[in-house]
């Protein structure tokens, strides 16, 4: 699966991007330019899914989240976040495939991708 991952903190974008390749998936852009260069980049790229930390400056998450599935209705977007909790009134309206909770263990982070990978199969 290709996967673009957005994290305005550089080592952790590099750390999930690394993480993706060990979980078998590839790596199609990782963006830590905030959220208006994830949607520039996600048009580019052609991902499959999205791993996307929710605060980030120039839109957060949650906006490139509704951004990303207005522009193509069956992206996957999985939030990776530190700082919201994922049954948070706006992380549940978003339409966001998955969420995760920093620090993700590679365990986790492979459930959430599998996951993804199966829905888009079905």
């Amino acid at each position: 699966m290709r996967v673009l991952v957005a994290d305005d903190d550089k080592e952790m974008a590099e750390a999930l991007a690394g993480s993706v390749t060990e979980c078998g998936h590839d790596v199609v852009g990782t963006i830590t330019g905030g959220g208006l260069a994830v949607i520039q980049a996600f048009a580019r790229c052609e991902a499959d899914a999205v791993l996307l930390d929710i605060r980030m400056p120039r839109f957060n998450g949650l906006t490139v989240c509704h951004a990303l599935l207005s522009r193509k209705p069956d992206a996957k977007v999985i939030f990776v976040s530190g700082s919201m909790d994922e049954k948070d009134p706006f992380v549940v309206s978003c339409g966001a495939s998955a969420y995760l909770q920093k620090p993700v263990s590679l365990t986790t982070l492979r459930d959430a991708l599998d996951a993804v990978q199966a829905s888009q199969a079905a």
